[in-house]
């Protein structure tokens, strides 16, 4: 009858038994057998180590959040007060945009006899916006800074396209009002029929709360670095400010710079020898905080709607937080709708902490009728999704608020 052997130990483990077999051959069998036993127990411990230490880095990725605190900036002002020309510097000097891109628009700009006119090119994308110099749509971009994380709104500043203004001051935090200190420049922007009175009294209405007042332009050969002419533009702001129903001495700065030269913008600019106060960067990192209740129920007003393989709305998160797969309430008709993806073009959802940005892509929203193809929920979902052939062309969302669902009851 043939001997029955015994099966033969993983690899791991006969490496194991081998070691401690030539370490006891010096010993005598009695040290060897005691190390062979010890070494095929921590052979499974020894190969569970790296499973157990890939199981920990995944966590970890959720740990490495960025903390900083996110401001909405919007920038609005009379038109040619200088708006896209400093949102462009800004950009610039974080090293948000290379120096050949830089090259480039400098090279098109000569083209259009428009010199200057390079740094708003980053901003204003649209051929039409960089043929005439007017910004339509409000721009956005991103940098940041040692303390905080910015998205810059570029609203335009002429007086038809004031509700793409509206749109943008909803979503912001700061208000950064951008005066020209030209001759002649401020004075039109500032007298009845400009932009500088209706932008900053829409701009309290809307909920900005704190509002930087830039005094741009002032290496103009008109102004010089005048500490006069900046003083005057303070003071006939000031009291129009205080009209529209912010507190001057808290709520309100005001910083000279140059966005063409990059003067007090990142670094401060001591050259005139008046100016002891701290640059424009500086102004945005010393602001206080801004208050979001994180843990409170998610409270979102819808500003936008748009289709992009599916429905996609747009808001500001006034508090809680969100996350993709969330399952969310369109009110006023309690809609349920669930959060499928979000869009890293602007950075959103960064860590699920809450930013005052959201766009969301939903399942199917019942006010508007539209739903999303290739969607990944249930297949009662996906069932819908493929049976629907033809979307409805309504091009706006009754809905008002999208709100985490909590046992929210089905809609009617």
């Amino acid at each position: 009858m043939p001997e029955e052997t015994a099966p033969e130990p993983p690899t791991s483990e006969m490496e194991a038994l081998k070691t401690a077999e030539a370490a006891g051959a010096a010993d005598g069998g009695a040290a060897a057998a005691a190390a062979a036993a010890a070494a095929v127990e921590a052979a499974p411990a020894a190969a569970a180590e790296p499973e157990a230490a890939a199981g920990k880095s995944e966590p970890a990725k959720d740990e490495a959040r960025d903390e900083r605190e996110h401001l909405n900036l919007v920038f609005i002002g009379h038109v040619d007060a200088g708006k896209s020309t400093f949102c462009g510097q800004i950009l610039y000097q974080t090293n948000q945009v290379d120096a050949r891109t830089i090259e480039k628009y400098q090279a098109e700009a000569k083209e259009k006899n428009r010199d200057s006119w390079f740094l708003a090119f980053i901003m204003d994308t649209n051929e039409e916006e960089r043929a005439k110099g007017k910004t339509v749509e409000v721009g956005r971009a991103h940098f940041d800074s040692e303390k905080k994380r910015y998205t810059i709104l570029d609203a335009p500043g002429h007086k038809n396209y004031v509700p793409n203004m509206i749109a943008g001051a909803c979503q912001a935090d700061v208000g950064v009002l951008v005066i020209s200190a030209r001759k002649g420049e401020f004075e039109t922007g500032f007298e009845r029929g400009g932009q500088t009175r209706e932008h900053a009294l829409l701009a309290k209405t809307l909920g900005v709360r704190l509002l930087v007042v830039v005094i741009n332009k002032m290496d103009d050969p008109t102004v010089k670095w005048s500490k006069e002419r900046f003083e005057e533009c303070k003071d006939k702001l000031s009291p129009f400010l205080k009209g529209c129903g912010y507190n001057v001495k808290k709520d309100v700065v005001f910083v000279p710079i140059s966005a063409l030269t990059a003067a007090n913008v990142i670094a401060p600019f001591s050259e005139p020898g008046w100016i002891d106060g701290p640059c424009f960067l500086e102004v945005l990192d010393q602001l206080p905080a801004c208050e979001r209740n994180r843990d409170s129920a998610l409270r979102l007003p819808i500003l936008s709607k748009y289709k992009d393989m599916g429905t996609i709305v747009e808001g500001k998160v006034e508090q809680g937080t969100i996350r993709v797969g969330d399952k969310l309430c369109v009110m006023p008709n309690r809609v349920t709708v669930e959060a499928l993806q979000r869009s890293a073009a602007r950075l959103l959802f960064h860590g699920a902490r809450g930013l005052p940005h959201a766009g969301l892509f939903v399942d199917r929203c019942s006010s508007c009728g539209s739903t999303r193809r290739r969607c990944r929920t249930s297949s009662a979902a996906r069932t819908r999704a493929s049976s629907s052939r033809t979307s409805p062309t309504r091009t706006s969302c009754p809905a008002l608020w999208l709100r985490r669902a909590v046992a929210s009851p089905a809609p009617p």
